[in-house]
């Protein structure tokens, strides 16, 4: 049994196969991850495949992998060492994980994720962003099957596609 299996093993305290919003908060807070009940809610939802809002190992799995990608990349990024990401640098990580965004996007997200205003994002914060983008490819891609790039949508699916989108 690998390392993560036994993880997985030891935060599924009701012992279903699966992790619950609670466990999965449990877990990351183990890692020094401290995330509220609604943001751990985003991230099962984010990789939750089989929509029970629970996650079974192989999702708990790409949980894992992403998160730790995710810290991975703010770490390299964070030129100054300052515990904190700034935009140009937020930009130049999301651009080497696939993301092209115009900078009217890039600020939008920044004043979405950065609560306090600073102008800056923590790792917290930086994983939210993150996870929201997430979010977005998965809610994009169900209106894309083709990989145009783009989609149209009427407002029912509009409303559809922001009510799946953390």
């Amino acid at each position: 049994m690998s390392n993560i299996q036994e993880w997985f093993a030891s935060i599924d305290v009701d012992r279903s196969g699966e992790l619950d919003v609670r466990e999965l908060q449990r877990a990351l807070s183990m890692g020094n991850l401290n995330f509220g009940i609604s943001d751990v809610d985003q991230m099962i939802r984010a990789f939750d495949t089989r929509g029970r809002r629970r996650l079974s190992f192989p999702e708990f799995q790409r949980l894992h992998e992403f998160l730790v990608n995710i810290q991975n990349s703010f770490a390299y990024f964070d030129a100054d060492r300052s515990r904190t990401l700034q935009t140009n640098e937020v930009q130049q990580a999301l651009q080497h994980a696939g993301f092209r965004l115009d900078l009217p996007v890039l600020a939008a997200m920044m004043s979405r994720h950065d609560p306090d205003n600073s102008g800056t994002l923590t790792l917290d914060e930086y994983i939210r962003m993150c996870l929201f983008l997430q979010s977005c490819v998965r809610t994009f891609t169900a209106f894309d099957p083709q990989r145009t790039g783009k989609i149209t949508l009427d407002f029912n699916q509009w409303v559809y596609a922001a009510s799946h989108v953390a």
